[in-house]
């Protein structure tokens, strides 16, 4: 019995090839879509759950945009209420980045620097950010943020 038992609970203990197997697939399906930390600011780093992580720094990212971007008149010729998308990257070092604006053309005739006052708005900003984590190691991140573009005469 003593030799029936050493025999066959060699097979009980380890685990069997299919259970490897569903492991090392689980560790090579990536969401490519999902980060496990969004980037922080060093404000945000109380939030307890991811979600308030998020809305942290989008709020945070706001509110420093529009410090930066108050004292500075637009210049319009004509009355403006429009918004304008801006990709915004978070690049693995933290460095905040906008890869592309997306306006209506009709826009640009009445606020032709508009471009030029992003950018450099953008590049100003701290690089006081984590950047996005995916299972620990840091990744880039993209993100749309709408920005209201509102001017009168």
């Amino acid at each position: 019995i003593s030799i029936v038992m050493v025999t066959y609970s060699c097979d009980f203990i380890s685990p069997n090839k299919t259970t490897l197997r569903n492991t090392a697939l689980l560790d090579t399906i990536i969401d490519y879509n999902d980060v496990d930390v969004y980037p922080l600011f060093l404000d945000c780093n109380n939030c307890d759950s991811s979600e308030k992580q998020n809305l942290c720094f989008e709020m945070e990212l706001i509110r420093r945009l529009k410090k930066i971007t108050s004292n500075t008149p637009l210049g319009a010729s004509g009355k403006v209420n429009d918004t304008v998308m801006v990709d915004v990257l978070v690049d693995t070092e933290g460095k905040i980045s906008i890869v592309k604006i997306h306006k209506d053309p009709e826009i640009e005739k009445y606020v032709p620097e508009l471009d030029s006052l992003l950018i450099e708005s953008f590049a100003v900003l701290p690089a006081t950010v984590q950047p996005s984590l995916k299972r620990g190691i840091p990744v880039n991140s993209m993100f749309k943020l709408p920005i209201l573009i509102s001017a009168k005469d």
